[in-house]
């Protein structure tokens, strides 16, 4: 893995999920896939969400904060960092078994 320049981009727009997101997070970073940046747009979350993101140590994530704007402006805020050939969409409160690239 190059974490320079990952293959993947995999792109996570987050408000105010604090329930889930460690969850999720955990189950991206698990993945025997490794070439990838976790970025994450925090949607102006007024719970713990960054908070939660920030006790992950993993060069792999990616944290972008805004004022809460909705999900389609933290997708193209994610979109325009990123700078990966491939993005893959995930939700804050999604769980994944395993992230195939064929």
């Amino acid at each position: 893995m190059n974490s320079n320049n990952p293959l993947v981009t995999v792109l996570m727009p987050a408000y105010n999920a604090e329930k889930y997101i460690a969850e999720a997070i955990s189950s991206i970073l698990k993945q025997s896939f490794t070439d990838f940046e976790l970025l994450i747009v925090n949607d102006g979350s007024t719970d713990d969400t960054e908070r939660i993101i920030n006790s992950f140590n993993d060069n792999r994530i990616v944290l972008i904060n805004q004022v809460n704007k909705g999900v389609s402006s933290a997708l193209n805020v994610g979109l325009a960092h990123s700078n990966t050939p491939y993005i893959v969409r995930f939700d804050a409160d999604e769980f994944l078994k395993s992230l195939l690239f064929v």
